[in-house]
């Protein structure tokens, strides 16, 4: 298997998680106005639109950051949520792209409990510390243990 192939990554998975990337990236700009961490959001934003362009050229959504990490987890969550025509190939694609599952704490953190649609960008804004904001955005070392 070349590197630019992830066991599951087919075309018709790839459009979807694209399709999802850009209905993310839509709620979060959505927030832009209405919330107090516009920069936060922004660069937010641009993490989906990161990973959809990477999509869009035909390629494979390596995360580089923590913040593309949990993007990247979201737009696998959104796709199986809404694609009855997706198979179960997400699931190989999730275990090959997001294996260290480091991004786990800040899902739970944008979740609403019980609303599977429902995400609180803001929310996760607030809960990060400067310093943890810096980590996010930040490229991942592989020896770092950053999340």
């Amino acid at each position: 298997m070349r590197d630019d192939e992830i066991p599951g990554l087919t075309p018709r998975i790839a459009a979807a998680l694209h399709d999802s990337g850009k209905a993310l990236a839509d709620r979060v700009r959505a927030d832009i106005l209405h919330g107090p961490r516009p920069v936060f959001l922004y660069y937010l934003a641009q993490s989906f639109d990161t990973l959809t362009a990477t999509l869009a050229r035909g390629g494979v959504p390596r995360p580089a950051t923590p913040a593309q990490q949990l993007c990247l987890h979201l737009m696998l969550d959104h796709t199986e949520r809404h694609r009855d025509a997706v198979d179960h190939d997400t699931a190989r694609v999730r275990a090959a792209l997001l294996a260290d599952g480091t991004h786990e704490p800040l899902a739970a953190l944008v979740r609403h409990p019980g609303q599977p649609d429902v995400y609180d960008f803001v929310g996760l804004g607030d809960a990060l510390s400067a310093r943890g904001m810096g980590a996010f955005f930040a490229p991942v070392e592989p020896d770092s243990l950053v999340a």
